[in-house]
């Protein structure tokens, strides 16, 4: 879907996959920096490496461009400040924003295989 030259196909493929990164996120815990860390820790159990701190930033951004700064899922509403969140018609930018969801994802993936491999 990501890969087609319509504009709407590119929509949903990012509305999908910030869907499953929030999906996962909210199996982590119950407040927002907690799932974060536990993510975070996932990847890299040392809290004060760069790798947890760089995990643990790209979650929240990820999180804040799909719920305050852009429109991913089309509906126009206000984002926490009351303002109107901007509509996404850029396809490269959708691009963009859906391999950074998407690395996460994918990096996500391999850390808990292999710690379910270590089991």
């Amino acid at each position: 879907m990501i890969s087609s030259k319509d504009l709407m196909e590119k929509k949903s493929a990012l509305d999908f996959i910030i869907d499953a990164l929030q999906y996962l996120i909210s199996t982590q815990g119950d407040s927002r920096n907690e799932q974060y860390r536990t993510l975070s820790l996932s990847v890299n159990d040392n809290m004060d490496g760069k790798v947890y701190a760089v995990v643990k930033k790209e979650l929240d951004e990820l999180m804040k461009f799909s719920n305050e700064y852009f429109d991913v899922r089309h509906n126009d509403y206000l984002n926490g400040a009351k303002e109107k969140r901007e509509a996404l018609n850029d396809s490269q930018f959708i691009e963009y924003l859906y391999n950074r969801a998407y690395a996460m994802l994918y990096l996500l993936r391999l850390k808990h295989k292999d710690i379910k491999e270590r089991e």
